[in-house]
């Protein structure tokens, strides 16, 4: 009996730890079947492709969540570096002053964000809301709420374009889960990461200097916006101050799908990502089907209530 009982107990621990992974391999598997487009080439591609700017958003949005945070302000702060690397590039001519500025842009963000969560002690829905506000607002200020154009239209390879078969924007997702994962998993920056977002006040008494780990961290999730923004500069040859709007929901919810909890201390790159694609799939399955784009997102909340429904009936459980 025991040796059953400690079967059963690894078992949940094995599926509490991969369910997302069994559920993204079971929808993949079931669309397959019921519609034979979706295990094309072609839809398949299309589904890596329209979902790696989200990504990348949400590596970055992955330290936030295992802190004990969010960020709000990301999908503005990408319009924000998108229409900035337009402003520079057709100003100077120079794409590379271009993505510097736009990353600049991002690093500017983050500051502020850290500052006013690790420093000031303000709460991360207060700030990143109030930042997300402003920034969106001085976007279409500057920009009078039209795209900046002026973009070489050669630079939309790295948005649209492919190295040996895979998507460009698949691959930047790649390198920048990579980077992250190994720095989230295989570093003392990330092993302290996990501990203040677990216990905050513990962590602070082993010597972690808590405000400066919480700074840096809201650095790492407005460079990934930064880059997502200027992915989407590469999509379109031009910055758009209406972009990657409510892109800062899909990545939290992806982060929380992908195995985090708001609570902090938990989660990983891997998830992460494997919880990116779940609703990537679910969008293209839903679209595929025939049904509306306006039930995507109600999917989507589903999706997130669902699984931090989930999780909460398994850590009172336990």
């Amino acid at each position: 009996m025991a040796v059953h009982d400690a079967g059963q107990a690894g078992a949940s621990a094995w599926l509490k730890r991969n369910g997302v992974f069994v559920a993204l391999a079971v929808l993949v598997v079931v669309m397959a079947i019921a519609a034979p487009q979706f295990a094309t080439a072609q839809n398949l591609t299309n589904v890596l492709q329209q979902n790696a700017i989200i990504g990348v958003i949400a590596c970055g949005m992955t330290f936030a969540i295992i802190i004990g945070g969010f960020d709000l302000s990301v999908g503005s702060t990408a319009a924000l570096s998108s229409v900035v690397a337009a402003l520079v590039i057709t100003a100077t001519g120079s794409i590379p002053l271009g993505l510097i500025a736009a990353i600049g842009a991002g690093l500017v963000v983050g500051m502020v964000n850290g500052g006013l969560i690790a420093f000031l002690r303000i709460n991360p829905f207060v700030a990143t809301l109030g930042t997300m506000t402003m920034i969106r607002g001085l976007v279409f200020v500057s920009t009078n709420a039209t795209p900046v154009f002026g973009v070489p239209f050669g630079f939309t390879a790295l948005g649209l374009g492919k190295t040996m078969g895979v998507p460009n924007l698949v691959i930047v997702l790649a390198f920048v889960a990579a980077l992250l994962g190994f720095l989230l998993h295989q570093t003392r920056f990330g092993h302290h990461v996990y501990l203040v977002g677990g216990n905050a006040r513990a962590a602070a008494v082993m010597g972690i200097r808590t405000a400066r780990l919480r700074f840096w961290s809201y650095l790492i999730v407005a460079v990934c916006a930064a880059i997502a923004g200027i992915l989407l500069v590469g999509q379109t040859a031009s910055g758009q101050p209406q972009a990657a709007m409510g892109y800062e929901l899909t990545a939290i919810a992806a982060v929380i799908v992908g195995g985090a909890t708001l609570g902090g201390g938990k989660g990983r790159m891997l998830g992460t990502i494997a919880g990116v694609f779940l609703l990537g799939v679910v969008s293209n399955a839903l679209n595929l089907l025939g049904v509306s784009p306006f039930w995507q997102p109600v999917a989507t909340g589903l999706i997130l209530v669902a699984a931090v429904g989930l999780d909460r009936v398994r850590d009172d459980a336990a």
